[in-house]
């Protein structure tokens, strides 16, 4: 084929389609709520999972995960865009609120109480499970990322790994009956933590160019 053919192949062809920033981060998150739901169809919710969420610090299990999820994605998204710099220094918000009930519940707890649910088995459960969740979500997201153009893949993945953890640590909240902050916000931080140092890893040869 000529020079001269090529280029007019090319111009010919229809342009890619644009980036859709709300759709792509819709698509991640239904990948992992999909999970986490298919995940509760099969293990159940906790017992008496209503009580139980009317109790502040039990829904609190829930809400800050979500609320890292929800600052997490959109920076994730953003980051895929050339030269974008997200502003990260949010993610400060919600670690600051986890920081804030994990230190008045310990103060507030008996010494007895503080690590009475910290069992290898309890936190080998917690932590697994969130990832088994993240897993697989984890991956589709960084593939449908790839649509972009990050110039910092290990940034971009990192985030996206930390908003697919705080997601599936969402879901799996519904399950859990360890309702000690003390506990959740440690061994879910870990769960979370790793789940951000995976998608770095994946996402700096998988969002590379």
């Amino acid at each position: 084929m000529q020079t001269d053919d090529l280029v007019t192949w090319l111009a010919a062809e229809p342009p890619p389609p644009p980036l859709a920033p709300r759709r792509l981060a819709g698509w991640i998150a239904f990948a992992v709520l999909a999970a986490a739901g298919l995940f509760l169809t099969v293990a159940g919710t906790r017992p008496h999972l209503a009580q139980a969420l009317a109790q502040p610090l039990v829904l609190a299990k829930t809400l800050l995960p979500a609320a890292l999820a929800l600052v997490a994605l959109p920076l994730a998204v953003q980051s895929i865009r050339p030269g974008a710099v997200p502003a990260r220094w949010v993610l400060l918000l919600p670690l600051a609120l986890a920081l804030v009930l994990g230190g008045v519940s310990l103060l507030a707890q008996p010494p007895a109480a503080r690590l009475a649910e910290y069992t290898p088995v309890f936190i080998a459960e917690c932590v697994g499970l969130i990832l088994a969740i993240a897993a697989l979500p984890l991956l589709v997201a960084l593939r449908l990322l790839r649509r972009g153009a990050s110039t910092r893949p290990a940034s971009t993945g990192a985030l996206t790994g930390l908003a697919v953890g705080a997601l599936a640590a969402t879901g799996y909240s519904f399950f859990c009956p360890q309702d000690n902050p003390v506990f959740y916000l440690v061994w879910y931080g870990v769960a979370i933590g790793c789940a951000g140092l995976a998608g770095a890893l994946v996402g700096r040869r998988l969002l590379a160019w």
